[in-house]
């Protein structure tokens, strides 16, 4: 472990070994431990330890922890995920607008509008919009979006429906029943016919893909060399597929 800073005031607390203080620091919740960390630089370094958030971490909802246990996102301080966690829970936000388009209709006389979906990578937000996704880079002053998209992933006849990026790849379904991937940092891209009506979900591991759709299958596709696009498996469901993953273990 790093050493804490070394400016801070002499203490008979700071005679304790590091393992007795991290013990004690074991017993606080996350609010208790908030507070301890507005003391002093040095109890905000020791209050901060990813070993002391572990525990808290485990009951918040999308803290990137399994039921095992097991840590999905382990260059992200727990700290951190505990903190957007506690405010996406409490809907605790900053309401500003960094975007604004016109809403386009899913269907003619249809009262059902198509949400964006998006997701945020390092410095950039992949935003969903009618049929393309458009790429934009955050601004260093953490003021909001550049205006102007950097990079635009094209392919789709129609909206896109979901889209998921993995390792440098965009999959995308839409809804003229295709699927879509994007090498995000090269000219790569294949596409291929995958559901009779629009893909409502995808998820993207390795070399397979995984989609479901409104026309109540859900299907597993390879993306392996001289099988791309070759379904390989087709699950059949009594009602509209919504939501799709490919276990993060596997």
């Amino acid at each position: 472990a790093a050493s804490p800073p070394s400016s801070a005031p002499s203490s008979p607390l700071w005679a304790l070994p590091e393992e007795l203080l991290l013990l004690i620091c074991s017993y606080l919740d996350a609010q208790a431990l908030g507070r301890l960390g507005q003391v002093c630089r040095r109890l905000r370094f020791l209050s901060s330890r990813d070993l002391l958030w572990r525990r808290i971490a485990r009951g918040c909802l999308n803290s990137g922890f399994t039921q095992l246990g097991t840590d999905l996102a382990a260059g992200i301080p727990v700290k951190e995920r505990v903190k957007v966690s506690q405010n996406w829970r409490h809907g605790r936000c900053r309401r500003e607008t960094v975007l604004k388009w016109k809403c386009k209709q899913v269907a003619p006389f249809s009262s059902t509008f198509l949400m964006p979906w998006m997701e945020l990578d390092g410095e950039y937000l992949y935003l969903s919009q009618a049929e393309n996704i458009q790429a934009y880079r955050l601004c260093p002053d953490g003021t909001g979006l550049q205006r102007h998209p950097q990079a635009i992933f094209s392919g789709h006849q129609e909206d896109v429906c979901r889209f998921v990026l993995v390792n440098s790849h965009i999959v995308s379904g839409g809804g003229d029943g295709n699927i879509v991937l994007h090498k995000i940092h090269g000219s790569y891209s294949v596409k291929f016919s995958a559901h009779e009506q629009e893909v409502n979900c995808v998820d993207f591991q390795g070399g397979l893909i995984v989609s479901g759709s409104r026309d109540r299958t859900a299907k597993v596709w390879s993306l392996s060399a001289g099988r791309v696009g070759q379904c390989l498996h087709t699950v059949q469901t009594e009602d509209r597929v919504w939501s799709i993953a490919i276990s993060p273990l596997l």
